[in-house]
């Protein structure tokens, strides 16, 4: 179900947003997005200053609730910490933006601890909001999830094999829960995003010229969110689209469905049946 009205997009998805790294980029659009909609949000991130200042910018220009809840997504403490900051709360819609880049390099070469980094922030982190807050939203029979992934889940690519491994992990918990999730009228997506002019991507030092086309953060954000209710998977940009035609030839929607009744079949669940039948 996609829903375009800011009303219904607000019942579908409301009371509270729950957007993972909020404090710049790409999730920062979101957090501004999802109010403007007038879903009321927790912005989370490690940097407190950062998302204290996007809240007071989102009350000045919305009627929506604001919430800094500063996590630290690799911690072995996650799910207290979550419990803490949205116990109280109703979330109907979760992002999942937070991810990093530890530099790129040969595999055997980078310190472990940043490959182990990367694994906790981009594979456990997202393994534990989506079972907290999807879980909760699957009881209720409605909410949306959108996993951040990236055009390095395409294949494998040397010099930068952990953070392609991660992503690729991404689209398909994103894959899987549509099919489980979307049984219960839950929206899940993962959305693709390509190069992408934000402050992390600069800090990268990579040389960016008028040549290299880059989408701005606020235009992901918004085909994020057109997004819910779409399908399995979405890819930002129409560039990127064309070229995610040779990564991810065909429809991804019957391939997840595919997988998931033969899983169904050996393991002697329910056949799923199409998510918004």
């Amino acid at each position: 179900m996609c829903m375009n009205a800011a009303g219904d997009f607000a019942d579908r998805y409301g009371p509270w947003a729950f957007v993972a790294g909020a404090s710049e980029g790409i999730g920062a659009a979101y957090a501004r997005r999802i109010a403007a909609d007038g879903v009321n949000v927790v912005i989370s991130s490690r940097r407190r200053e950062a998302l204290e200042a996007l809240a007071d910018e989102i009350r000045a220009d919305t009627a929506a609730e604001v919430r800094v809840a500063p996590l630290d997504l690799t911690s072995p403490a996650l799910v207290d910490d979550l419990e803490r900051a949205v116990d109280d709360l109703e979330i109907g819609l979760l992002v999942y933006n937070a991810g990093a880049e530890i530099g790129f390099g040969r595999f055997a070469e980078r310190p472990l601890g940043d490959a182990l980094h990367l694994v906790d922030l981009s594979c456990r982190g997202p393994i534990i909001l989506t079972h907290r807050l999807g879980g909760a939203m699957v009881a209720r029979g409605r909410g949306g999830i959108i996993l951040m992934t990236s055009m390095a889940a395409g294949a494998g690519a040397a010099y930068n094999a952990t953070y392609g491994a991660t992503k690729a992990f991404d689209r398909h918990l994103a894959e899987a829960l549509w099919v489980e999730f979307g049984q219960s009228g839950v929206d899940v997506v993962a959305v693709v995003a390509g190069l992408t002019d934000t402050p992390a991507m600069r800090g990268l030092g990579m040389e960016l010229t008028d040549d290299v086309p880059m989408m701005t953060s606020d235009e992901v954000a918004a085909e994020g969110l057109a997004a819910l209710g779409r399908g399995p998977m979405w890819v930002t940009g129409e560039l990127n689209r064309a070229l995610a035609e040779g990564l991810w030839p065909g429809d991804r929607a019957p391939l997840a469905l595919g997988m998931s009744a033969a899983t169904a079949t050996l393991y002697g669940f329910p056949a799923p049946g199409a998510p918004g039948a």
